[in-house]
């Protein structure tokens, strides 16, 4: 299935009413299990990817989309130590914390925020796209923030796997780009940027945390301009390459 992109009141209807037969394709997430049996997932990195959410102009007032999905595991690698899972699971998502204003929408449209709360993802067998929602109509909105956190846990309702480690998946508001070092952008790197750069700096392994209202505060826009090898942070592997591009 193809995501709708805008998601307008007629994709998202179609969505909604068609049976899904689909193949598989490498921007879900995949579900499977470990030799012990606890539940995983693969494919998709939630770990490092930061997923774009489009306008939505239909029912979804703000920005929605219904990728990545959730797919199965088809063939065992036991190097990775994942599996397929075992017939008979009943698979559910179940939030284990979730930003206000963010929403999770199952196919029948029911509507999860809350922690606790669980979408059913399926059997063994299991594809299926969710909607993620960033809601602009929600009174906890806040128009600042650039990036929606759920951390969510895998979970077999009908016992034959172990719940999941949590894992946590990061939405944004803000169109992504390949990062090129101009911040504003104005067709050149220079010390507006490299200030820019300062006020982004996170470190390895640490999203940016930008707190200078008078430079920025989002940190889709510091990853957007200066996250050069794509792994989600601003360090100084980053400022190294931002100091080649400068004067470009």
């Amino acid at each position: 299935m193809s995501a709708c992109t805008g998601f307008r009141l007629t994709c998202l209807t179609i969505w909604l009413v068609v049976p899904v037969a689909m193949a598989q394709h490498t921007g879900d997430v995949f579900v499977g299990r470990s030799a012990a049996d606890h539940l995983k997932h693969a494919g998709f990195p939630v770990s490092l990817n930061l997923v774009y959410l489009p306008p939505s102009d239909g029912i979804l007032h703000g920005w929605a989309d219904n990728n990545p999905g959730f797919d199965r595991v088809i063939t065992d690698d036991p190097d990775r130590d994942l599996f397929r899972m075992r017939s008979g699971a009943n698979i559910f998502l179940i939030i284990d914390a979730i930003d206000p204003a963010f929403r999770v929408i199952d196919g029948s449209f029911n509507v999860f925020d809350d922690p606790g709360e669980a979408a059913r993802l399926g059997n063994e067998n299991l594809h299926t796209h969710l909607i993620w929602h960033i809601d602009d109509r929600d009174a906890d909105f806040d128009p600042e923030q650039c990036i929606w956190d759920a951390t969510f846990i895998l979970h077999d309702d009908n016992g034959r796997h172990s719940d999941s480690a949590p894992f946590t998946m990061s939405f944004t508001n803000v169109p992504l780009r390949d990062a090129d070092g101009d911040f504003e952008p104005d067709g050149d790197v220079d010390l507006d940027d490299h200030r820019a750069a300062i006020v982004c700096l996170s470190g390895p392994s640490a999203r940016p945390a930008p707190e200078d209202p008078d430079v920025t505060t989002c940190e889709t826009a510091c990853i957007n301009a200066f996250d050069f090898d794509a792994d989600r942070d601003v360090d100084l592997r980053d400022a190294a390459e931002m100091q080649n591009r400068f004067g470009s």
